[in-house]
């Protein structure tokens, strides 16, 4: 009877080929999510830093007043033009028959900065975040300057409906329309890449 023995190096070779390095699932694991890690890393840490300074002392005195006025001052302006004759005061519109106060929450800060703050922590090529960025905080400003002068039009023919409309309509709206315009950013973003890479 003969017994075969199989060489020493043999025998080596094909258990590295059988055995995978113990981490190797492990570290291809972390590079497929470092993007997102590092996505979300970037979004909380920017998001603090606006908080942070959004509720400040300094934000809130010196700032956030020439937020509101801005805000107050071109709603009635545009709703004059429809002749519903408005004036506007700091951070108070009114006129005969009713008047709102734009307050901290509705001057769409917040949504701006979740929409900025996203738009910069994800990863982008910076000249398709900086035409991104400003074509969204404008485009998010003039969708608050319609909540307002909606709001005011409300309260003076539906009293009844403002702060349902107020506090649970446009709130909810401005988030879904920030991330909306978000994920619009990303989809242009990647096609602008793909014909750059084509």
């Amino acid at each position: 009877m003969n017994l075969r023995t199989i060489p020493s190096g043999k025998k080596k070779s094909s258990k590295k080929q059988s055995n995978p390095p113990l981490f190797a699932g492990v570290r291809s694991n972390w590079v497929q999510k470092w993007p997102v890690l590092l996505f979300v890393l970037g979004f909380v840490v920017l998001m603090i830093l606006f908080y942070s300074v959004w509720l400040s002392d300094y934000f809130q005195r010196d700032i956030h007043p020439h937020i509101v006025s801005l805000n107050a001052g071109l709603s009635s302006f545009i709703m004059n033009i429809f002749g519903m004759g408005t004036m506007a005061r700091d951070e108070m519109i009114y006129s005969c028959s009713f008047s709102v106060s734009i307050a901290r929450g509705c001057d769409a800060v917040e949504a701006m900065a979740l929409f900025a703050t996203a738009l910069l922590a994800f990863p982008a090529n910076w000249r398709f975040k900086l035409p991104g960025f400003f074509a969204g905080i404008a485009i998010l400003f003039a969708l608050n300057i319609l909540r307002i002068t909606s709001l005011f039009f409300i309260g003076i023919h539906f009293p009844r409906e403002f702060e349902f409309v107020h506090a649970e309509v446009w709130q909810v709206l401005f988030i879904i329309f920030a991330v909306s315009l978000w994920i619009f950013w990303i989809r242009w973003t990647r096609k602008e890449e793909a014909q750059h890479a084509a």
